[in-house]
């Protein structure tokens, strides 16, 4: 079993435009579970279920490039607070044994 962690601060005035994208996001991915911290309101993980290794290194790729294009830097860079430098991910498998 794998997951992917996304993690990043969404700006407050960003925050229901970020939820409709993520909304649409959703609904085309299954995969895609998203939380927000109760106790940091506007914390955001994404969790996805089921990303093999190389899956996981073509979503960052295409993550992290699409701040490259202008319709990406007019999203996320817009939306999280300290723009794409503060957005990370994690590929996790589970321990066996």
């Amino acid at each position: 079993m794998f997951k992917v962690f996304v993690e990043y601060a969404i700006k407050p005035e960003e925050r229901e435009s970020y939820l409709i994208y993520m909304q649409e996001l959703r609904k085309r991915e299954g995969r895609l579970e998203l939380l927000e911290g109760t106790d940091q309101p506007g914390l955001f993980v994404e969790i996805w279920d089921g990303i093999a290794y190389e899956e996981y290194e073509s979503l960052k790729q295409e993550r992290f490039q699409s701040a490259d294009n202008a319709e990406g830097q007019a999203l996320w860079e817009q939306w999280i607070e300290g723009g794409m430098r503060k957005l990370h991910m994690w590929h996790f498998t589970q321990v066996s044994g």
